[in-house]
């Protein structure tokens, strides 16, 4: 049957061909597609979608594909943002302590950045300058906006451990800004004590604490904010205070190349009455 129909088919387009159109074969075909025109109509209706169907079937892997590449992209280009934001923060860094002012401007300073850092039992860490930098033991460290972090106890040639001032047997001696002289005591955490005795005055919240005159660090230093005020009580004032430097975010810290005379006191003496359990004659650091 279908060769026949095809074999009439050609018979029909010759005759059509020879005749231009026109004669029997014309009407012919003229009627033909009267006749079938609305089925041919009506199975294009049905067909079409079926073929838009199958294109997007045929499409879909290809897709796939890109939205996979367009993933990867969008993880590359956070990952850059990301990057960026990490250089830019660096640089504002490098920036302030470019720009740092020091209570002492004849101290000599010089940059450091954090190498590595101890785990949840030890707060000390590394940096990346040695004594072929000119750094000794005892040299304080500072943040970038100059808050004291601590001192250097051990060096190399080439790095350094810095011993914070909120480990839990850091003591460093401060001044109130009502001029008492105190002791603020690491913690190994976010917080410190602020202890004053004698004192006369009250303490408030929000008040400066800052390295006093006779302790082993350059004077004037900030070092940290009360955050609980106090009076005194039997002549005595303990409350809390925090470290104005980040400990948890330092990754460049500036040595101060100074050390205490020898004159000074190597070790600072918490109050005798307030002595916490476990301190026992605890120093500056």
């Amino acid at each position: 049957m279908l060769v026949v129909l095809v074999v009439l088919s050609f018979l029909l387009m010759t005759f059509d061909i020879r005749a231009s159109g026109g004669g029997v074969v014309g009407t012919l075909r003229e009627g033909t597609q009267a006749v079938f025109a609305p089925v041919q109509a009506f199975a294009t209706s049905l067909v079409s979608p079926v073929v838009d169907f199958i294109d997007g079937l045929a499409n879909l892997a290809g897709l796939r594909d890109e939205n996979e590449a367009l993933r990867q992209r969008i993880t590359e280009l956070e990952a850059t943002i990301s990057e960026v934001g990490t250089l830019e923060a660096e640089i504002e860094t490098l920036r302030n302590i470019t720009d740092l002012t020091l209570p002492d401007d004849s101290i000599a300073t010089r940059p450091a950045r954090v190498i590595a850092r101890g785990d949840n039992f030890d707060s000390s860490f590394i940096i990346d300058k040695g004594t072929g930098d000119g750094l000794v033991v005892g040299n304080p460290v500072v943040d970038e906006h100059g808050a004291l972090v601590g001192e250097i106890r051990v060096v190399t040639a080439s790095s350094a451990t810095v011993l914070p001032i909120i480990r839990p047997t850091g003591a460093v001696t401060v001044e109130s800004q009502t001029g008492e002289t105190g002791v603020v005591l690491g913690q190994g955490g976010a917080k410190m004590i602020l202890e004053v005795n004698p004192a006369a005055e009250p303490v408030f919240a929000d008040y400066l604490l800052v390295t006093a005159g006779s302790s082993k660090f350059p004077p004037a230093l900030p070092v940290a904010e009360v955050i609980r005020s106090a009076s005194p009580e039997a002549a005595k004032i303990r409350t809390e205070a925090v470290p104005l430097a980040d400990f948890n975010r330092l990754k460049f810290v500036v040595v101060l190349q100074w050390t205490f005379s020898a004159g000074e006191q190597d070790e600072e003496q918490t109050p005798q009455d307030e002595t916490p359990a476990g301190r026992s004659g605890t120093g500056d650091l």
